[in-house]
């Protein structure tokens, strides 16, 4: 659900400037933001594969959902504007601000309702991840948003990440039936996302043979998108990591070092696990200062990617203090505590 941040800035000032024809003759104007280009209209039916667009006389339009990056709905309450465009930055705490002051009375489009509910649902369960909230609530809000709308465009998104907040409640069983969802979708690059999800989650189990073997289905599949190319950086980065943890560490090394130079650098969650790999690989061989620069680059470059953050400073917490910065350590410690006081790193320090 890694995956967009690229569009965001820039995706709502086109929409918004872009011209209509069903605009000039005052027909309901919904806006789709798509991988390429966008598309004008009135949304009129979703499924959780499909959204369509009428387009008046020019007829329906069916828009595959892989391919939609945002609507705007026309009539939306600024502050859903705003909040979509503020969650795609990772300002989901600022997101969540917006949404709570849009009145029920506000809403006249139940598509719209919907939206409101999927992004409310989302960034609370963001921040639950990167110990800023409670991962039991977010799970109840994600959880009434996927029984409630199973037909809304939001669906896959909302089941990886309900299956995130399941695997980080050490609930895998549960969390990878959430995983499955994404494999059902007709797209191969969904198909990847679902084998990688399920790579990570044997690999938090400490199933490392398991976990490669998912990871190596997700490197099989072909598909030639942005989006696939990044599952693929993925997958290479938790194969590498499952590599180290089986005592090839020196390989796992060179692979993570390969994936960063690949990887878009706009791609900052990406990047962000990456180092967090390296940190560890470097770590697990005893090479304290390698190991030491590359969590911290996690927390000078990355911060605004919680739930790395959490675990790069957990793990400079220690590291600090093994090359003697007492300090340094504190410092640590206090902004974990602070910034992610409910993840399971800060747990791990405390």
């Amino acid at each position: 659900m890694v995956y967009k941040q690229i569009f965001w800035c820039c995706a709502f000032a086109m929409i918004v400037c872009s011209a209509d024809l069903g605009q000039a003759l005052g027909e309901v104007t919904d806006r789709v933001r798509l991988a390429r280009g966008s598309e004008a209209g009135e949304v009129s039916k979703m499924t959780r594969y499909e959204v369509t667009l009428d387009k008046g006389a020019a007829g329906s339009v069916p828009l595959a959902v892989n391919e939609i990056r945002m609507i705007v709905f026309e009539g939306e309450p600024t502050e859903l504007t705003q909040a979509r465009v503020t969650s795609g930055n990772g300002a989901f705490a600022k997101a969540v601000g917006l949404l709570e002051k849009i009145a029920a009375d506000q809403v006249k489009r139940d598509f719209i309702k919907q939206d409101i509910e999927f992004y409310k649902a989302y960034c609370a369960s963001r921040l639950a991840l990167s110990g800023e909230g409670e991962i039991t609530d977010a799970g109840k809000q994600l959880n009434l948003f996927v029984r409630n709308y199973p037909d809304n465009f939001h669906f896959l998104e909302a089941s990886e990440m309900m299956g995130d907040l399941l695997m980080a409640s050490g609930r895998f069983d549960f969390a990878e039936k959430q995983y499955a969802e994404l494999a059902k979708a007709p797209w191969p690059v969904y198909k990847m996302r679902a084998a990688v999800s399920l790579g990570r989650s044997l690999q938090a189990q400490g199933k490392h043979a398991e976990a490669i073997q998912q990871f190596d289905t997700a490197l099989g599949i072909t598909d030639d998108g942005a989006d696939a190319q990044n599952q693929k950086l993925s997958a290479t980065l938790g194969k590498s990591v499952s590599l180290a943890e089986a005592g090839k560490g020196d390989d796992a090394v060179k692979i993570i070092q390969k994936v960063i130079q690949d990887a878009d650098p706009q791609q900052k969650e990406l990047h962000a696990r990456a180092y967090n790999a390296l940190g560890n690989c470097y770590e697990k061989s005893k090479q304290t200062k390698d190991a030491l620069f590359a969590f911290l680059r996690v927390d000078v470059v990355y911060s605004n990617v919680p739930e790395a953050h959490a675990e790069a400073l957990a793990h400079l917490v220690s590291l600090w203090k093994a090359v003697g910065n007492e300090e340094q350590s504190r410092e640590a410690r206090e902004t974990l505590l602070q910034r992610h006081g409910n993840s399971k790193w800060a747990k791990q320090v405390q």
